[in-house]
């Protein structure tokens, strides 16, 4: 065979390759993968009976996968009762883009009732900013206090973490009593046992989380993630659904943005989408 006729087939793989990791990189990091989940509660009341949640975390405004019009058009398309957004909205090497993170947060709150904690990038930047903002577009805030929910004369209980406390029963103690559904937002997904101790007087029946990126890189066909900060190597919580010992459930987003590393390998971005029932 001709020395040149090889050397341009060998050429041409090459290209082919190139482009071939360029497009999956790409995807990786820019086409979001909805996960639907299902859990089912006992105590869910039946006024409720199926309430679905859209999961948002780690946004890192201005390096968010797709555009906010096309995330927008995705939960939509959901119909979700209640969108959830734990944590990293924005990116802490930057100046909080007001006008972004103040569309993307209206384009949530016209869908659904939407509520948000803070995260690391958020503690790392101007907080109180970031709380004007989501305000004035009708996100509600629930940092270490929570908000009941109503619907056909039913309710359920969203508390907050806020980024850098501990869990602990006095945010929350008012409604040690309440024998309705309490869903806890985190940032942190390393500290599930302090969520669902049962040291607790209140208990999440679900906890939502962000942080861990699914692990930046995750290997295939055992779908665990390489890395996680404060997880560290083959970290354990990562990406979907979890439970403990004692049926608290938890839910982990593998977010939507990236930070100082922008490479995402078999771990693309992610909403999960939670329905509830009894």
């Amino acid at each position: 065979m001709n020395i040149e006729y090889i050397d341009y087939i060998d050429y041409i793989f090459s290209i082919g390759v190139i482009i071939f990791l360029g497009v999956y990189f790409y995807l990786q990091n820019n086409w979001v993968e909805l996960e639907h989940i299902t859990i089912k509660i006992n105590n869910l009341p039946e006024g409720l009976h199926v309430l679905k949640i859209a999961h948002i975390s780690d946004l890192h405004i201005p390096n968010n996968a797709s555009d906010i019009d096309s995330l927008a058009k995705l939960v939509k398309n959901e119909s979700p009762d209640i969108i959830v957004m734990t944590g990293d909205l924005i990116y802490k090497h930057k100046t909080i883009r007001e006008k972004e993170l103040g569309r993307f947060c209206r384009r949530m709150s016209d869908i659904a009732r939407t509520y948000a904690v803070t995260g690391n990038h958020e503690a790392w930047n101007d907080t109180e900013k970031w709380y004007e903002i989501l305000d004035s577009n009708n996100v509600k805030v629930i940092d270490n206090s929570f908000d009941v929910y109503e619907k056909n004369g039913s309710s359920v209980i969203f508390m907050g973490l806020k980024e850098g406390f501990k869990y602990h029963d006095i945010f929350w103690k008012s409604v040690i009593e309440e024998n309705v559904p309490k869903i806890l937002l985190s940032h942190r997904p390393e500290l599930f046992q302090d969520y669902c101790s049962g040291l607790n007087s209140v208990k999440p029946d679900i906890v939502f989380c962000g942080h861990a990126h699914g692990g930046q890189f995750r290997v295939p066909f055992i779908n665990k993630g390489i890395y996680s900060p404060e997880q560290g190597i083959f970290p354990k919580y990562t990406s979907g659904l979890y439970e403990s010992h004692n049926k608290t459930y938890m839910v982990v987003s593998r977010g939507l943005g990236n930070s100082a590393f922008r490479l995402r390998i078999n771990n693309r971005v992610h909403i999960p989408v939670v329905t509830l029932w009894l």
